[in-house]
Order: C-alpha cells, then sequence, then structure tokens
C-alpha cells in the first residue's frame, strides 16, 4: 500500500525519496520467498528488502533503482546480504548479457496526472511507469521465468494485464489481499512463447 509522503515524518531510518517497505512490499516477499533458481532481478529496489529475500534463493541477485541515494542505503542497510548486484538506471535499461529466471516488481501505482514522486506516482491509470518497467524486464526473461509484481486495485490493472501481450507476456492475479480502502494484488507473468509451449505439450 503506497501513500503520499508527509513532509513532517520524523522518521530518520529513510530518506523522503527512500521507499519504506510496507504492505506491498511485505506481499511481494511472501510471493518471492522460498524461491529458488539462478538469476533474479529487483526492479525498482528502494531499501533493498526484496533483493535480500531474493538473495536468500538465487546465486546471482541484481537489484536497479534510478534513485543512487536509495542503493547507496540498500547496500548498507541491515537488509543487505552483501551478495546483491545494485545497479543505477532507469528499470532494466542497463542491464544486458544475462536473463533471468525471476523478476521481481514493486512498481509506484498511485494514478497520477504528473509523476512527482517517483516513489508512488504511477501515471494517469496507475499502470504508465509499471508498463514501462515491464517492457524494459521482458527482454531479460527466461523462455521458462517469470515476473513477480505486486499492484492495487486503485491502478487500471485490468488495462495492464490485456497490454501483456504486447510485451510478449501473458499474465494473471495469482493473490488478492484488502488493505484498507485498496486490494492488493499479486500479478504473475510468463513469455508467451512458454505459455504456447506449454500448452503443446499439454495438447501431446
Amino acid at each position: 500500500m503506497k501513500e503520499e509522503k508527509d513532509d513532517d515524518n520524523d522518521n530518520d531510518s529513510y530518506s523522503s525519496d527512500i521507499y519504506n517497505p510496507a504492505e506491498d512490499t511485505f506481499m511481494l516477499a511472501s510471493a518471492v520467498d522460498g524461491l529458488h533458481g539462478d538469476d533474479a532481478l529487483e526492479i525498482g529496489t528502494g531499501s533493498g528488502y526484496i533483493a535480500s529475500i531474493l538473495s536468500k534463493g538465487f546465486k546471482r541477485v541484481v537489484a536497479t533503482d534510478i534513485n543512487l541515494e536509495a542503493l547507496i542505503y540498500a547496500k548498507s542497510s541491515n537488509y543487505s546480504s552483501g551478495d546483491v548486484e545494485f545497479v543505477c538506471c532507469n528499470s532494466a535499461d542497463a542491464i544486458s548479457g544475462i536473463s533471468f529466471d525471476l523478476i521481481a516488481v514493486n512498481p509506484p501505482y498511485l494514478p497520477s496526472e504528473r509523476i512527482e514522486d517517483a516513489t508512488v506516482d504511477g501515471g494517469r491509470y496507475g499502470i504508465e511507469v509499471a508498463m514501462s518497467m515491464l517492457k524494459s524486464a521482458s527482454r531479460l526473461l527466461r523462455d521458462d521465468g517469470r515476473i513477480i509484481m505486486v499492484i492495487s486495485s486503485l491502478a487500471r490493472y485490468d488495462l495492464l494485464l490485456s497490454s501483456l501481450h504486447g510485451i510478449g507476456l501473458e499474465g494473471r492475479i495469482t493473490a488478492r489481499k484488502r488493505y484498507g480502502f485498496e486490494d492488493l494484488l499479486l500479478i504473475e507473468m510468463r513469455s508467451i512463447k512458454h505459455a504456447t509451449q506449454q500448452h503443446q505439450d499439454h495438447q501431446g
């Protein structure tokens, strides 16, 4: 659950430009905890909390954020295991030469006419930033890999789901949980190529 920040917040643990772990973070963490593989990517790592969970089950973990301050915090925080590679870039635009078994994304998803706070503002329908992240990530997904993303019912997640085929993905809602005035949803995505192969295998 993302909220507009209070400028008078006295919490010294986080800069106002770093997303503090909240209900959506913990829901995504529960979904990826216990998963295993070779390579995992987190886009928009913020505090580094999710990356630390991934590092328990994957041999290599890469975590990106557009905010250098967030990466410095994540690398030095109590969450950091020392086994995460941090990269400062927009989405996954600077990543190449590697593909991933798992990509985790907790995008900014609050509907907003302008992106004034990059940690929470998701665009007019709350999905524009998320779609940009997914486009950047989809080229790095292994054929049998998956993307797990958390999003809010405040965003037009229905439009997001219907747009996935355009970037070579298909997705489904795997969990939904009520928090106050919104539902948080987990969406799992796989490549269309993988889904087609699975269908053909079942037909055979």
